[in-house]
Order: structure tokens, then sequence, then C-alpha cells
């Protein structure tokens, strides 16, 4: 089988799009379009059914999709792997972090390795749990954390550090408005919510249990500061990490919704490919990381 052929149609795959892969490939569309075609005819099978300007992979497309995400993570492997060998003085290090752990708890830690290791080109990828997971198993990523455990049994996690989650409510002068007040009982508002995969979706849905509801009144966003940017304009209530409302509660905007029971703590994991081989520069952040987990 052509790796080359085989490297397009994955590509083309994980984006959806011819253009897309295209463009990522560094090749022209035409080009993409060919080699598709090619890789069908020495296969003598079809591997996209099309719709139109649409496709989906066939049942043996999706599984040589499969196949070919396999062995071009061995292919990164591999490189990392001899990069190794290299040490601090040069290298590149990527990153894959969870939205809040990438935006709040890493950019002091990134700045502190910089000032170490001037030479290695950092990578900071922020995505929802699940996603940095996958990227992880596809060798895409040589460090990783996550908001709460997971359940994909190629990884191992280590626990990092735990931060406090906290339920906010509008800050409203009229306390009659205030949902805070408890003018409706908590399982009957509207809830502001992180999409499915994300570590701040499953802290919710697990107080929304405690709490007795299975079926909440929900307005899905993309985001924490999302979640306080709607509830400060008044809509319903949400739960995000303490950190990430800190400003809103200072400015009075939000407000903490006492729930009368012990605070809200989620742990936060170190998550890693077993027997995979670890660059010194990922070593090296990876102590950072222990430290700042000392610290907590």
């Amino acid at each position: 089988m052509n790796l080359h052929l085989l490297r397009i149609f994955v590509a083309v795959v994980e984006s959806g799009s011819f253009s897309r892969a295209a463009e990522a490939l560094a090749i022209s569309q035409p080009a993409v379009s060919k080699a598709v075609r090619e890789l069908e005819s020495q296969l003598e099978t079809t591997l996209l059914d099309r719709q139109g300007r649409t496709f989906q992979p066939s049942e043996p497309g999706q599984a040589l999709y499969t196949y070919g995400r396999s062995i071009f993570a061995l292919e990164r492997e591999a490189h990392e792997t001899l990069a190794a060998f290299y040490g601090l003085e040069r290298g590149r290090l990527t990153i894959g972090a969870s939205t809040t752990i990438a935006t709040y708890w890493l950019p002091p830690l990134i700045a502190d390795f910089h000032r170490r290791h001037p030479h290695i080109e950092i990578r900071l990828i922020s995505e929802n749990t699940r996603q940095i997971i996958e990227l992880l198993i596809d060798c895409r990523v040589d460090v990783a954390l996550v908001e709460g455990p997971t359940a994909e049994p190629r990884v191992e996690e280590r626990p990092w550090f735990s931060e406090e989650m906290v339920v906010i409510a509008a800050n409203h002068p009229d306390p009659a408005q205030d949902v805070a007040g408890m003018a409706q009982p908590l399982t009957d508002q509207v809830w502001v919510v992180r999409e499915p995969g994300s570590g701040s979706r499953e802290a919710t849905e697990a107080l929304l249990h405690e709490l007795g509801t299975s079926s909440p009144r929900t307005i899905e966003v993309g985001s924490n500061e999302a979640i306080v940017q709607t509830v400060s304009s008044g809509i319903g209530l949400g739960v995000v990490p303490r950190i990430c409302a800190r400003d809103q509660l200072r400015l009075g905007r939000v407000r903490q919704v006492d729930l009368g029971k012990p605070s809200i703590r989620r742990q936060l994991y170190r998550v890693r490919l077993p027997h995979r081989t670890v660059s010194q520069a990922a070593i090296a952040f990876e102590a950072l990381l222990a430290q700042k987990a000392d610290q907590a």
C-alpha cells in the first residue's frame, strides 16, 4: 500500500473536506481527489460514499482510516524517540490541555519553562477533555492534562491537583429576582452547561444527579467564560471553576450560590500513554507540573 496515498486519505477523513485536507497538506485539491481515487483503484474498493459535495467513509474506508491513524501515530512516536536524544538544546514541546487548564493554570508554567529552556519551541493546544485524549492517543501531544477522570483504557491517569468549583447565579439588585434567594428550587432552574466531553459538563451533571434531577432545562455554550457571561446576564445557574468566575465575583456581577454543603472540588489529571517514549522536554515540563501540584 502506498503510504503517501494513505496519508492523504486519512487527512480527508479527519478534516471532512477535500479542500481542507489539501490546505493542511499544502497540495492542490485536484491532487487530493486524484490520490483518493488512485487508492480506491489500487485497493479495488470504494473508500468514500459520496453524496453530492459531501461524503462519509464506507465500511472498508472507516476500517482503513482506523489503521491509518495507528500507522501515523507510530510514525510520530518513532520521530519522538529519536528526537529525545537531542536533549533540551533544541526541539519542540506540544502540550494538550482541557480549556480551563490551558487558559488559567498553564500560562505561568509555560512562561517559566520558556525562561529555563528558551530554544524549545512550545505549542499549546486547548480542547475539551475528550478531544485531548484523542490527540494523545494519536501522539499529537507530548504532555496532556485533563479535567476529571476518563474511561479510556489506552491511557494512564495520574492526579495533578484539585480545583474548587462553584455554582453561580446573576447578582440581581432585586432579591425577589435573585435565583440564589431560592425563589425556585435549584432543580427547577435553567442550567448553563458546557458541551458533552467537557470536564465542566461532567461536574455539572454529577451535581444535578446529587440534587435529584436527571432532566434539567439547559443552555449549552462552548466555554466556561461563556457560562459566566450568560449567567451574569440573568439566565439560570452555572457550575464553573472558581478561577473562571473570579473576576465577575469580585465585580459583583455574579454571586456564589450557597448549597449548604462542603465545597465542590474536581481532580485535574496528567494523562500519558504507557510505554511511549517521553522526550527530555516533556520530562522537564512534567517536573514543573509536579512542583505546581506540591505547592497547591
